[in-house]
């Protein structure tokens, strides 16, 4: 089994983290060392979605976190579901498109 990479590149299908980020654009994304950050751009593992990119924001008082696109044309959070910690491993840092790079910003988005 070969050891968790601390950072990574992730291809982006579709657009429902558009302005964010667009189909055709890459993140490069960092493991989360503690808790994932709210308002982070985050790469999640859905048990069931398989791997997803969206914007995680917190429910004080649980490790529990609900995921949501920046684009009307997104997955709802209800279908998404609660997630745990462990299924958001990488906050996405940097996004790389024909126009360059540039890095992603977390928003000031209150816990839910």
């Amino acid at each position: 089994m070969l050891p968790k990479m601390p950072w990574r590149v992730f291809r982006i299908w579709g657009n429902s983290m558009r302005p964010t980020v667009k189909d055709g654009d890459y993140v490069l994304a960092k493991r989360f060392k503690n808790q994932p950050i709210n308002g982070s751009v985050a790469v999640i593992q859905h048990p069931i979605l398989g791997t997803l990119i969206k914007r995680i924001r917190s429910i004080p008082g649980t490790e529990t976190f609900i995921a949501s696109g920046d684009s009307d044309l997104s997955v709802e959070s209800p279908t998404i579901g609660a997630l745990k910690k462990k299924e958001i491993e990488y906050q996405a840092k940097w996004r790389i498109s024909p126009a360059g790079i540039s890095r992603l910003r977390t928003r000031d988005t209150p816990p839910l």
